[in-house]
């Protein structure tokens, strides 16, 4: 099984499509960065409608045995995200109340600080809120909704291990000491220490094709990535690394653009150059058997690659999103 652990691509048959021919059985997306509660609840209401008008190819997952089933029916399974806390407002409630409408990861800052926590874009003194953030982090461990970081600076990585109950992910990023600072996002990856502490307390990372964020850009080659694959893998062990594409497709560049700014201002927090081109080896995601013949050949046994494809979220997944205390009784 193929588990993608991020995309965010405007979602329409064809991305579908896509999905199924490179073998893909499931695939986190994101449904909100900076909505509020009122629109996020209208995309939910539209990707409900695509999930009807393409019921041969896609069906919402919010369990372990949903990602099982829709992929034996050679489907793909869709995991709800958000990719920043702005949905929830400022209102505990809302999280259980988007929890019974499906989503099940939540990234807690997008770039930026929040009333949560502190984002990559900002410095590094300041990380979870000890009030409203811990309390969200106490809510999400007890309803069963993975907590994301991949957007969040090192400190609020470091806070949020601290204070969770459960395992918790980078759903989409590297490690900076394999990547460099030679990258145009290089804030955007992980100090290897803090990568250290999210697996040992039983977390994943999930690593990404964004070429933003790769060493080389867009030039990356897929022995460069099958190699940081390797080098993650000899420093973590092969249970804590998957794979977080971050792929996206089909927006303008003005809604990149918005993706970066944001609502609180008016020009991205950090200066940005035009859109990448995602590399040779993965233009999109019907290009996943590269990364699986990638794999083989730098060494991976078909256990090992199984893992890093698609078992090891399935794994994370099946237990991070039982309610708290369910995963003792085999609850799925």
């Amino acid at each position: 099984m193929i588990i993608d652990g991020m995309q965010y691509n405007k979602p329409n048959r064809e991305r579908f499509l896509e999905w199924q021919a490179g073998g893909v059985g499931c695939v986190h997306v994101t449904i909100a960065i900076w909505e509020d509660a009122r629109t996020t609840l209208s995309a939910i209401g539209e990707w409900n409608r695509l999930f009807e008008a393409n019921a041969d190819l896609v069906e919402l997952a919010t369990n372990g045995d949903d990602i099982d089933r829709i992929c034996a029916s050679g489907r793909t399974a869709v995991i709800y995200g958000f990719q920043d806390t702005s949905p929830i407002e400022d209102d505990l409630e809302l999280i259980e109340i988007f929890h019974t409408l499906g989503v099940r990861i939540i990234q807690l800052t997008y770039n930026v600080q929040n009333r949560v926590a502190v984002g990559c874009w900002e410095d590094d003194d300041r990380g979870v809120s000890k009030f409203f953030g811990v309390n969200v982090i106490r809510e999400m461990n007890k309803l069963g909704m993975v907590i994301d970081l991949s957007h969040c600076n090192e400190q609020t990585c470091l806070d949020t291990v601290e204070h969770s109950s459960r395992p918790v992910t980078i759903t989409h990023g590297n490690p900076a000491e394999f990547v460099g600072q030679e990258i145009e996002l290089k804030r955007r990856n992980r100090s290897l220490a803090t990568i250290k502490r999210i697996t040992e307390a039983g977390g994943l990372i999930g690593l990404s094709f964004y070429p933003k964020i790769m060493r080389d850009g867009s030039n990356c080659t897929l022995e460069t990535f099958t190699e940081m694959v390797a080098w993650s893998a000899e420093r973590l062990g092969v249970d804590a690394i998957a794979i977080g594409t971050d792929y996206y497709t089909g927006w303008p560049e003005t809604k990149v653009e918005w993706f970066r700014t944001g609502r609180w201002s008016r020009e991205s927090a950090i200066p940005l150059k035009s859109l990448a081109p995602w590399p040779t080896w993965f233009q999109n995601p019907s290009d996943f058997p590269n990364i699986l013949e990638g794999l083989s050949q730098r060494g991976f046994s078909d256990e090992d690659v199984a893992k890093i494809v698609g078992g090891n979220w399935l794994k994370f997944f099946r237990e991070g999103f039982s309610p708290e205390g369910a995963h003792e009784t085999g609850f799925s």
